[in-house]
């Protein structure tokens, strides 16, 4: 027998573990836009998390079955995933900005028909119900007279405490899909077994030194892996105290930091640049952070400014939504080599390859490939997409991230950005296929090019190359406003330049590297 840190536990059987210990323990303080708190203590919570699994298990929601949960930050989405995960069904969250299209696209993909969303969503889903060949539509919270609709706070209160069926879940099974945008016009879903997300959760907590009865304070959306790894999951395996944060707020995030008395929390670089540019208050030091969790580049004046004005240190690291967790961080203590996001972490390992998959020696830059395990350390693979799978782990369980770097001769990983043709926009990946798909959607554009453009805040931003049919009298602006009614916000280009053609290679590729070069905006 061969066994890891997790061994067979599952979501189910770790919340149910951390409730019986720590029951008593506060689990989670919700702040809303509105800076009202919400306060549960674990066995609270159980309770509302029991309730809901039992109405999923009265409206017939299967062992393995696909469920949405399109929702912002809010304590229902985390009752709903726990739930879920009580009966062995499979949560698949959705960007709280995504379109109908959008949405679209990954219920067809996972044949979903039962969607839990809230009221400001729910019109999308009213309104293609037919269409989306739905059979169930929960609304966490508010009213709808629609009689398609089930209320959950109403039917939740119809039922028991206690599950009324135990469901058997293995580690092995799936727990979570997560679609995450690369290089193709359409997201993929990352599987994530019941092991993997309790790995990545007890991973963390070792990661970042958490402990029973600290205090993690994130503002991370819940659809994401960077909510669901490096906050909800740890935390429950720690028996800590989840901050949830509603939206983020540049003004009044340290200060929740203070009042909160956090000890740990997660921020990228838009974050820390939004937060710099406040003006600066007295009390900013009197924290009790231990270190920030940090990921996306910083220049050197912009951290050291962070640290010095305040007082905590970062922790630069690397990781993506199909590592599971940050495969790579700079240590808690002694040199950290920056720029480097770190050395590899126990039980992973790291290589530089070149375009033949040649491992290429020290100093040498090329495509970061990690070894793990699929299904445990690293994901096993991606939804109803066995040819992308095999293009992201090959036959030694080596992950191929699609992302830029080299290693040092003394083994610390230094990113330098993405290989393919993927922009980075405060944390959000944006698939530039996706967003000229739309833009040459319209009548009156012949062609387009999306490239990623330096933002000092953002990291980069949206530009669109715009080749119009002959004698269009198309405006910018127009451009703009078509795209917002058919992409998240975050995906629509700040930037439109048009050009009477493009540069392109010999099989009539448009060369991209050739406009970012010219690029002035």
């Amino acid at each position: 027998m061969v066994a890891d840190m997790v061994g067979s536990k599952t979501v189910q059987s770790q919340w149910n573990e951390t409730v019986s210990y720590y029951g008593s323990h506060t689990f989670l303080k919700y702040i809303s836009v509105n800076d009202e708190v919400s306060c549960f203590t674990y066995h609270e919570f159980d309770l509302k998390v029991k309730q809901a699994a039992n109405v999923f298990l009265a409206l017939g929601i299967r062992k393995q079955e696909l469920v949405a949960l399109h929702l912002h930050n809010k304590p229902e989405y985390l009752i709903c995933w726990l739930a879920l995960a009580q009966i062995g069904a499979v949560s698949v969250p959705i960007n709280e900005h995504f379109q109908i299209d959008e949405c679209r696209y990954i219920l067809q993909k996972g044949d979903i028909s039962r969607v839990i969303t809230e009221p400001c969503c729910l019109n999308i889903y009213t309104e293609h119900y037919k269409e989306l060949n739905l059979d169930t539509l929960i609304l966490t919270d508010g009213f709808s007279e629609d009689s398609r609709v089930h209320l959950l706070v109403k039917e939740m209160a119809l039922q028991p405490v206690s599950l009324k069926a135990q469901v058997s879940v293995s580690a092995e099974e799936t727990a979570v899909i997560l679609f995450t945008s690369g290089t193709t016009k359409h997201p993929k879903g990352a599987l994530y077994t019941h092991c993997n997300v309790i790995y990545g959760g007890l991973f963390h907590c070792a990661q970042i030194g958490m402990r029973t009865g600290d205090v993690f304070l994130t503002s991370m959306p819940c659809y994401h892996m960077d909510f669901q790894e490096m906050a909800a999951a740890p935390v429950i395996c720690a028996g800590a105290t989840l901050v949830m944060v509603e939206h983020y707020s540049a003004r009044r995030f340290w200060r929740q930091i203070c009042d909160h008395k956090a000890n740990f929390t997660d921020t990228m670089s838009i974050m820390n640049r939004t937060m710099l540019l406040q003006p600066v208050q007295p009390w900013e030091k009197d924290h009790h952070l231990k270190e920030i969790y940090f990921s996306m580049g910083l220049r050197t004046e912009e951290k050291e400014a962070f640290e010095e004005r305040f007082h905590v240190r970062l922790l630069n690291s690397y990781g993506m939504t199909e590592t599971v967790s940050a495969v790579t961080c700079v240590p808690l203590y002694g040199d950290q080599h920056w720029p480097s996001v770190g050395r590899p972490a126990v039980s992973y390992e790291v290589k530089i390859v070149d375009a033949n998959g040649n491992t290429l020696p020290a100093g040498s830059e090329g495509e970061i490939c990690i070894h793990g395990t699929p299904g445990r350390s690293i994901i096993p693979g991606y939804f109803k997409d066995e040819e992308a799978t095999r293009r992201l782990i090959d036959q030694d369980n080596w992950l191929h991230s699609g992302d830029w770097g080299y290693l040092d001769n003394d083994g610390w990983l230094f990113f330098l950005g993405r290989c393919g043709d993927m922009i980075k926009r405060s944390g959000e990946n944006i698939s530039c296929a996706e967003v000229e798909c739309v833009l040459t959607s319209h009548p009156l554009i012949e062609d387009a090019a999306v490239i990623g453009v330096p933002d000092p805040i953002r990291n980069q931003a949206v530009k669109a190359f715009v080749k119009l049919t002959d004698g269009a009298p198309l405006t910018a602006n127009e451009i703009i406003t078509y795209c917002e009614s058919r992409l998240a916000c975050f995906k629509v280009p700040e930037f439109v330049a048009f050009v009477k053609d493009f540069p392109r290679t010999a099989t009539g590729k448009i060369k991209k590297r050739e406009l970012q070069a010219a690029d002035k905006h």
